[in-house]
C-alpha cells in the first residue's frame, strides 16, 4: 500500500527514511533495512519526546540518546541534520569516509548530537542503563526542593540482535533490579537478522520476559505507520516506575519491493530505491530535505531543547547561589593532591598487605576525604577486590550512595560504567578479578576508542592467587591489555605507587585506567618508592654506584618490585632497579627521559613479572632475560605455586646470578 503524505508527521517520517537511505545508496555501502524499519521510532522520539539544546550538545540535563544497533548510523545522522546539529549534507554526502563528521558507526565525539560511540550489538544497552542509572544517582544527590537541576529521560533503540547479547541481558535484568523508571527502549522488532529470520534462532515470549524482569512491557503492532500508537506508548513510559521496553512490530526494508526478507547490509540498487521511493511518494533527488519539514523540526525539536535549556540556565544560576558546594562538585574537574594522602603513609616497615588493600585505602580516602565523585562497584566480587564506592550501597531506597553492586555480570558492569563516565557529572568504575577481564575485554575496548577515562580495577592478578589454580590464575591477561591502544594499565608496587596510579587514572581526560591488583602481600610501604615519579611511568628505585660502570637493570612491575629490591641489594654487582608501574606513561615520557632510565647501551637487563607478556623484550632486548610466567598455573598455595615457577625470593636471585655470570 503506498503510504501517502496527508500530514506534516507523514512527510517528515518518508523524507527522514529517504534521507537516511541517500549517504548509503551514494557512496554504495551501508545497512538499508533498518532504516526504513527503525525511522518512525527514531523521529517519535526525536521529533515529540527528546529534550536537547543543539547549540550545547553536551548540555548535562539533556535527554540522552543510545542507538545500540550502529548500523542504523545514517539513520541517525539524518535525524541529526533535520533537528539543526552542526552536520550538513556534504556530512551525508561523506558517510564512511576517513576522518569525516559521519562514520560507518556513530563516534562519540566526533559527530555532533551523538551521545555514545555504538559499538557490537548488545553493548548500548548496558551504556543507556548506566546513563539512566548516573541521572538517578545525580538526582538524589544533588536536586533540592524546587531545584531540579538533575531531571531528564534515557531513550535507547534496539533491534533483534542486541536482544540476543549476553551483555544486554545482563544490564536488562538489573535496569529492573534498580527500578530505572527514566529507562525508555524502543525495540525494532523486525524479526530478521543477517541469515536467517529470528524465530530460526529464538523462541522467547519478550512480554513474559521482561515483566519478569520487573520492566513495563508495551508492545505495538504497525509500527511502521502508527505514529499516534507510538507516541501514546512513550507517554505511557514516561509515566512509569518502572523501565519501560516498546516492542515495535515492524517490516524490515518496508517499501521496498523485497520487505520482510533478510535485508542487513545489501544496499538497494537505483531500481530499487526508485521503487521504494514511489512507494512513499516522496519524487525528489538525492539528498533533498523538504522546506516544510525542516521548519516542523525547528518548530519542535529545536525550539523545545532550546526553551528549555533557557529554563534549565536560571535554575543552575539560583542553584550556584543557594548551593554553592554542591555546585562545586557537581562540576568539578577531577585531580588529586600527592600530599593529601600524607596520612595513609606508614612507618611500620613490618607491615605487608595485597596490592588490591592498599589501592583499596586509596579509593575510600579519595571517596571519603577528596571528591565524591565515584560511583560503580564491583561484579560480585567487592569483599574481594576491595574497589568499590565507600560511601554506601546504593538501592532504590538509597540513590545518593555510590557502592553498585552488579552482582555476577562483568560484562554489565562495564558497559554500564561507561555509560555513567558517557553521561557527565561522574567517575564510572568498576572492579573484579583480573581473570575475567576476558568477560570484560569488549567494554575495555569501548571505552579506550570512545576516549572515556573509566576505572577498571583487576585484583587477584597472576599466579599468586594460589589454591583456586590455573583457571583462576592470570597469565595471558596482562598482555591483552596491555595492547589495547589508548588504555594506561597500572600495576603498583605498594601505598605511594597506587596514589599515584590513582592520581593519573582520576585525573585522566580521555583515556582509560587498568588497576592491576594482587592477592599476594608485598611490603606496605617501600622505602625506595614515589608516587610523584610513579606518573612517568617509571623510574629508578634502587640507583646504582655511579663511581662504578652499571652492570646490570632490572625491571619490574607490582609485587616483584619487592624481591627485585632485594635480589639487587643481596647480588655482588652493580645493578639498578628500575619499577615500572605503567608501561604506557613510561613510553610517553621524552627520549632522553626513557634513555636514562633504561639505556640501550646495558645488555643485561632482567625483567620481571608475574605475566608472559612479551612487552619486556622490548626492553631486554635479545640478550636480556624475562622472568616470568610461560604457561598456565597450578593448584597449591601462593608460595607453593611461585616457588614451583622458580619466581620466589631464592630462585629470582639465582637465575639473575646465573644469568650475569653466562
Amino acid at each position: 500500500m503506498k503510504s501517502t503524505n496527508n500530514n506534516i508527521e507523514t512527510k517528515s517520517l518518508s523524507n527522514l527514511r529517504i534521507l537516511g537511505l541517500d549517504p548509503i545508496i551514494y557512496n554504495k555501502t551501508g545497512h538499508p533495512g533498518i532504516v526504513l524499519s527503525a525511522a518512525p521510532l527514531m523521529q517519535a522520539i526525536y521529533l515529540d519526546n527528546l529534550i536537547a539544546n543543539t547549540a550545547v550538545p553536551d548540555w548535562i540535563n539533556r535527554d540522552r540518546f543510545v542507538l545500540s544497533p550502529g548500523h542504523a548510523s545514517t539513520l541517525q545522522y539524518a535525524i541529526l541534520h533535520l533537528a539543526g546539529y552542526n552536520l550538513t549534507i556534504d556530512d551525508l554526502k561523506n558517510y564512511r569516509h576517513i576522518n569525516s563528521k559521519t562514520p560507518a558507526h556513530p563516534e562519540y565525539d566526533v559527530t555532533p548530537g551523538v551521545d555514545n560511540s555504538s559499538g557490537p550489538l548488545g553493548q548500548g544497552v548496558g551504556y543507556g542503563v548506566g546513563m539512566a542509572l548516573a541521572e538517578q544517582h545525580l538526582a538524589a544527590k544533588f536536586n533540592k526542593p524546587d531545584y531540579k537541576i538533575i531531571d531528564h529521560y534515557t531513550y535507547v533503540l534496539c533491534s533483534d540482535g542486541d536482544l540476543q547479547e549476553g551483555g544486554a541481558i545482563e544490564a536488562i535484568q538489573l535496569a529492573g533490579v534498580w527500578k530505572l523508571n527514566k529507562l525508555i527502549m524502543l525495540y525494532d522488532s523486525n524479526d530478521c537478522q543477517l541469515d536467517t529470520k529470528c524465530d530460526a534462532v529464538l523462541k522467547i515470549d519478550y512480554q513474559r520476559f521482561f515483566e519478569a524482569q520487573n520492566w513495563n512491557y508495551i508492545r505495538i503492532e504497525n509500527a511502521d505507520e502508527d505514529l499516534p500508537a507510538i507516541q501514546k506508548a512513550i507517554e505511557q513510559a514516561q509515566k512509569s516506575d518502572k523501565p519501560t521496553l516498546i516492542e515495535c512490530k515492524t517490516i524490515i526494508g518496508y517499501g521496498h519491493p523485497k520487505q520482510g526478507s533478510p535485508m542487513h547490509s545489501s544496499p538497494f540498487t537505483p531500481e530499487e530505491m526508485d521503487q521504494v521511493k514511489a512507494f512513499y511518494d516522496f519524487n525528489h533527488p538525492q539528498f533533498y530535505v523538504d522546506n516544510d519539514v525542516k521548519k516542523h523540526w525547528q518548530d519542535t525539536f529545536a525550539k523545545r531543547g532550546a526553551i528549555k535549556y533557557e529554563e534549565w540556565k536560571k535554575k543552575i544560576t539560583a542553584y550556584k547561589a543557594a548551593f554553592p558546594k554542591e555546585y562545586e562538585e557537581l562540576f568539578a574537574i577531577p585531580s588529586v593532591d600527592l600530599k593529601a594522602f600524607a596520612e595513609l603513609l606508614t612507618t611500620d616497615k613490618d607491615k605487608k598487605a595485597g596490592t588490591r588493600i592498599i589501592m583499596g585505602d586509596v579509593f575510600k580516602y579519595y571517596q571519603q576525604k577528596c571528591l565524591n565523585n565515584m560511583f560503580g562497584g564491583s561484579a560480585d566480587l567487592g569483599t574481594a577486590t576491595k574497589i568499590i564506592g565507600y560511601n554506601g550501597s546504593w538501592t532504590t531506597s538509597t540513590p545518593q550512595n555510590n557502592n553498585v553492586h552488579f552482582g555476577v555480570r562483568e560484562f554489565a558492569a562495564g558497559t554500564i560504567s561507561i555509560g555513567v563516565e558517557l553521561h557527565q557529572g561522574l567517575k564510572g568504575f568498576n572492579s573484579t578479578f583480573l581473570i575475567f577481564a576476558d568477560y570484560m575485554k569488549p567494554c575495555v575496548r569501548m571505552a579506550c576508542i570512545q576516549n572515556l577515562p573509566v576505572i577498571f580495577a583487576f585484583s587477584h592478578d597472576s599466579i599468586g592467587v594460589g589454591f583456586d589454580g590455573k583457571s583462576h590464575q592470570p597469565v595471558e591477561q596482562l598482555a591483552m591489555l596491555r595492547n589495547c591502544p589508548n588504555l594506561n594499565v597500572f600495576r603498583p608496587a605498594d601505598i605511594k605507587e597506587a596514589i599515584g596510579c590513582l592520581k593519573a587514572s582520576v585525573e585522566a581526560k580521555s583515556t582509560p585506567s587498568a588497576l592491576i591488583l594482587s592477592r599476594q602481600d608485598t611490603p606496605y610501604q617501600l622505602a625506595e618508592t614515589c608516587w610523584e615519579q610513579t606518573l612517568k611511568g617509571g623510574y629508578i628505585v634502587v640507583a646504582e654506584d655511579e663511581t662504578k660502570p652499571l652492570e646490570a637493570i632490572i625491571i619490574a612491575t607490582g609485587t616483584e618490585v619487592a624481591p627485585a629490591i632485594v635480589a639487587a641489594k643481596t647480588i655482588k654487582k652493580n645493578i639498578r632497579v628500575v619499577s615500572m608501574p605503567c608501561v604506557e606513561l613510561f613510553e610517553q615520557q621524552p627520549r632522553a627521559y626513557q634513555e636514562k632510565i633504561v639505556p640501550k647501551n646495558i645488555t643485561k637487563v632482567i625483567a620481571i613479572e608475574f605475566s608472559n607478556d612479551y612487552v619486556w623484550y622490548k626492553f631486554v632486548g635479545k640478550t636480556g632475560l624475562v622472568l616470568g610466567v610461560d604457561d598456565y598455573g597450578l593448584s597449591g598455595s601462593a608460595d607453593a605455586v611461585i616457588k614451583y615457577k622458580q619466581l620466589d625470593q631464592s630462585s629470582i636471585i639465582n637465575r639473575i646470578t646465573a644469568y650475569l655470570e653466562e
